[in-house]
């Protein structure tokens, strides 16, 4: 006999529910401070005393004043708290403030000066790589270090010239005036910015791993081939890692032999200060006030570097050995402006205005190459100095963001977070974004008051240390670590490494999103299903089909057509498809739709097909749709339901399994209860 199970409470469990409802209401009504004895005016909730009807003596009226009264403070101060938590996001030197001493201030005065010292040679070697004259990297180091002490949300990142944005400024740069990578850092503000204010930080999740890696090594390795003429001293004109390559072996026979000693002992010098304090522990004991010394001495190989081969090649005459040097540098600190759109050639013997909007026209992925960029080096950077913190990625935007901005006014060219600095400051034991300030102070002392003395910087000392601080980022055991856990994950990697070093960085980096994004969509379009043959405690068997995940419209197709092929497998025994719903948390309209053709399909066929543990929010998607579309629905909640379900009561046929969602006096909604669990 064919059976209609409805999912309901006992009579006693009933009424005992309906006496705890109506009591609860009432406990509701009293506690709101009133009785509805009459109509109560909507306007109540506002405040207004007018909107009170229906009391019936002066203490109703009195408790209803005070509700009315803390309703109102409490509104007031959800609001000024509600303030003062977004003043305090935007603005985290509001919280870190309040814990700095003076101890902290002595890391960070240390820690400062010891980026100071690293951004100098830094700043002129990444306007090199940019095609800049040399004062634009130090045009680019002091802004971001002001901006990040009241927007930065990491103690640990720096923000200034960096290699990777360098080498990215030069693929839009070339054949352009310098003004052009002052436009591109406004551009870059902007965007970064507006992707800020409209948090969108998550898109940076969108880059895989294997994408960051594979472009960080690219992009390194064609840094490294952009100094081999300095390095050589060799002259000629080339774009791209694979262009230059070519042309150095066509010029090798040009190779100025002072250049090329020069760079390799610097090259040599630099790689042993960085590992001075391996090196003196095979020989020395262990002094803690040896390893600082030999660890300030390591951290600013740099500096020492270029200072000695500029006080050595100012001192003798270069005609006793002759290397190329950086030549003169424009003194003094940038004049503040508005970021140039256009700027005046001599063209075939005419000035003409060129628009830096026409320019763009034909480089529009530098909107999203450069701002991209810029957010994924930093935000990597800080996400790895975070801890188990939560860290902001909007909040860095805005940081990246308001620096690229300001920083325009001043002739910067793009910046963001440095990794080399930012390993420098974590080592110098920084403990706050304060020691920007000291930073920043000493890039603008340089400028005002150094910039002769920068004329006989070697530019073969330049191009070792560019080659020394990016080398080590070129990172290949990735691959092995892939090839042991996941192979697929090798094809991305392999994709945007070869595109960005034989195509272009901006379309290697295009290209890894779009893989990660099409790894992204295949997976979500092909969940793991499981079809499997089971049988109930009586012996009668059925299919259940399992899925790993929330059921989405791209991959509904997929799910229909595994949930059809199981009805195939078994067409003849006429088997009853259970679907497991237990992992699916969400579920759109158009997977709901593709559900309801499912249904629609097996009941035109008298084929049972039953929904096994779906979530009440889940079944109400269906629900409605099913409804709509005039679709029998089946099914069931609990282990016990469906046995039930399918073996009936000894019919060769399941039995019809239906619940009501709708509230009526004599049934309740089931929500995250099962059957079995009520039973008492």
């Amino acid at each position: 006999m064919k059976t209609e199970l409805l999912h309901s409470y006992s009579s006693n469990s009933l009424a005992n529910l309906s006496r705890a409802y109506s009591s609860t209401q009432l406990n509701k009504r009293t506690i709101d401070g009133h009785e509805k004895h009459g109509e109560i005016n909507p306007s109540f909730e506002t405040g207004d005393e007018d909107g009170l009807r229906g009391f019936g003596d002066s203490t109703h009226n009195v408790g209803a004043k005070e509700a009315k009264d803390k309703l109102g403070a409490a509104s007031d101060l959800c609001h000024s708290i509600f303030k003062k938590k977004l003043l305090y996001k935007r603005l985290p030197v509001l919280s870190w403030s309040r814990e700095y001493n003076t101890t902290k201030l002595v890391a960070d005065i240390i820690s400062g000066v010891t980026i100071g010292l690293t951004i100098l040679p830094q700043g002129l070697a990444y306007a090199k790589i940019a095609g800049l004259p040399p004062q634009f990297g130090l045009y680019s180091g002091f802004i971001g270090c002001f901006v990040y002490i009241l927007l930065g949300g990491s103690k640990i990142v720096t923000i200034g010239p960096t290699a990777i944005q360098a080498i990215i400024t030069l693929s839009y740069t070339q054949g352009k005036p310098p003004e052009y990578a002052v436009f591109l850092c406004f551009l870059t503000g902007l965007v970064s910015l507006c992707m800020g204010i409209c948090q969108m930080g998550f898109l940076v999740n969108f880059i895989s791993l294997p994408v960051i890696s594979s472009f960080t090594s690219a992009a390194a390795l064609t840094i490294c081939s952009t100094q081999i003429k300095p390095l050589l001293g060799l002259s000629f004109k080339a774009d791209g890692f694979r262009e230059i390559v070519i042309r150095s072996f066509e010029h090798l026979g040009e190779v100025r032999m002072n250049d090329a000693l020069l760079s390799l002992t610097c090259i040599v010098i630099l790689l042993f200060m960085q590992n001075l304090q391996s090196i003196c522990r095979c020989f020395t004991k262990n002094s803690s006030k040896l390893d600082r010394v030999l660890w300030f001495i390591s951290t600013s190989r740099s500096v020492i570097v270029i200072v000695v081969c500029t006080v050595i090649f100012s001192c003798i005459d270069n005609d006793l050995f002759p290397v190329k040097v950086v030549g003169a540098i424009v003194p003094g600190l940038p004049p503040v402006r508005f970021p140039p759109f256009s700027v005046s050639q001599n063209l075939t013997g005419q000035v003409e205005e060129i628009s830096f909007i026409t320019l763009l026209s034909n480089d529009l992925s530098a909107l999203i190459v450069i701002p991209l960029l810029a957010t994924m080096e930093h935000f990597t950077i800080a996400k790895k100095y975070s801890g188990t913190s939560m860290l902001d990625a909007s909040q860095e935007m805005l940081s990246i963001g308001i620096s690229n901005i300001i920083g325009c006014f001043f002739s910067s060219m793009p910046v963001t977070g440095s990794f080399s600095r930012s390993v420098v400051n974590a080592a110098s034991g920084a403990e706050s974004p304060m020691g920007g300030l000291i930073t920043g102070s000493l890039v603008i002392l340089a400028l005002q008051f150094l910039t002769p003395y920068f004329y006989f910087i070697p530019d073969a000392s330049l191009a070792a240390v560019i080659v020394c601080a990016v080398i080590f980022t070129v990172d290949f055991r990735i691959v092995l670590d892939m090839w042991r856990s996941k192979k697929m994950d090798i094809i991305p990697w392999g994709f945007t490494f070869f595109v960005s070093l034989l195509v272009g960085l901006e379309v290697g980096i295009l290209s890894g999103i779009i893989i990660s994004v099409i790894f992204i969509l295949y997976y979500a379009a092909r969940p793991a299903v499981q079809i499997k043959r089971a049988e109930t405690s009586l012996g009668n068997e059925f299919v259940i089909v399992g899925l790993d995940r929330s059921v989405q419209f791209p991959s509904i197709a997929y799910i229909r057509y595994m949930v059809s092929k199981s009805r195939k497998l078994w067409a003849k025994n006429f088997l009853p498809v259970v679907i497991d719903c237990h992992h699916i948390q969400y579920c759109d309209f158009s997977a709901a739709q593709g559900i309801c053709d499912l249904f629609t399909t097996f009941n035109e066929e008298s084929h049972p097909l039953i929904l096994w543990k779906a979530k009440p929010s889940i079944i109400r998607i269906l629900q409605g749709l099913m409804d709509s579309c005039n679709v029998p629905f089946q099914y069931c909640m609990s282990d016990d339901d469906l046995e039930r379900a399918i073996d009936g009561d000894g019919d060769d046929k399941p039995i019809e399994f239906t619940v009501s969602l709708t509230p009526s006096p004599t049934q309740v909604e089931i929500t995250d209860v099962h059957v079995h669990d009520l039973k008492s």
